[in-house]
């Protein structure tokens, strides 16, 4: 399903848990992976080659180190804005995913998931994997503590039924037979409020056929357990609340919904998500993204 991967290395120390972590993306059908450090040097003109050159050390070692776990390895420090970079880079070697990493709710996380890396879940035109470094090592090591298989074991997916949505449950459906073990659909009615009761039974009602069809569709693909959930509310606070109550190991969701979230990321359902949760995020952008 992911045959080539761009891992989008800081070079910090938990890229080195990431990496440590290399084995486990076979799983999600990768052989080949696109090693990206991007030079953020605008600021600094002229000092592309020092940049990189300082960064040569340390990409070498987590390549070899990829390299032995039998990986097909190519190391790019492309120089730009890191979300224009990793686009072309994903293009240019035609990957299908681009993998970043977070530290659950420390300041860390909030950086990555700020002005760089909010660019890049806004750009990208292929699927985004948010990585919660924190639950994947033990601390002080580089050792992989959290498999593949952990993450795909609970996913929620949240769903607005939209085009973008759809093209997320395609990609939910594929993932059904990497060994996913129990999906919750989950919807919010969205301002349900401030509509007439009719209105509210008939998008009830929709929401109910959409669960149905999705819920097939799943069990087909080998998904034992599926269940569906539906409140009223803000799609930000529902899931966020869902999550407080459930023992979700990953949330996918589509980067891209109705309304002002089909053209703005920044404040959108998908990317809040992924700033606050603490679990890994896989986005799917749109089709036009």
């Amino acid at each position: 399903m992911f045959q080539t991967i761009v891992m989008a290395t800081d070079l910090s120390p938990a890229w080195d848990d990431i990496i440590a972590c290399g084995e486990e993306f076979r799983d999600l059908g990768c052989s080949r992976i696109i090693l990206t450090h991007v030079i953020m040097a605008r600021f600094f003109s002229g000092t592309e080659a020092i940049l990189r050159e300082d960064a040569r050390e340390k990409i070498d070692f987590q390549s070899k180190l990829l390299e032995s776990m039998g990986y097909e390895v190519h190391v790019e420090m492309p120089v730009g804005a890191p979300a224009f970079a990793l686009n072309d880079v994903a293009q240019g070697y035609g990957a299908s995913l681009v993998v970043v990493g977070s530290h659950g709710r420390s300041l860390w996380r909030q950086a990555l998931l700020g002005s760089v890396s909010n660019a890049v879940l806004h750009h990208s035109r292929v699927p985004v994997l948010v990585l919660n470094v924190e639950l994947l090592a033990e601390e002080g090591t580089a050792t992989c503590k959290l498999k593949i298989a952990d993450i795909l074991r609970h996913v929620l997916f949240p769903t607005d039924f939209s085009s973008a949505a759809n093209r997320a449950s395609d990609c939910l459906v594929e993932l059904a037979g990497k060994g996913i073990e129990k999906v919750t659909i989950l919807h919010a009615l969205e301002a349900a409020e401030h509509l007439p009761v009719s209105f509210v039974k008939g998008e009830e009602a929709t929401a109910t056929a959409c669960f149905e069809a999705l819920e097939k569709r799943l069990r087909v693909a080998g998904v034992t357990e599926v269940s569906t959930y539906m409140s009223r509310g803000n799609p930000i606070s529902v899931i966020l609340g869902f999550l407080e109550k459930q023992d979700v190991s990953m949330i996918l969701l589509g980067s891209h919904g109705k309304g002002y979230t089909a053209e703005v990321l920044l404040g959108s359902v998908a990317y809040n998500v992924a700033r606050m949760a603490d679990r890994t995020v896989l986005l799917i952008p749109g089709a036009g993204s």
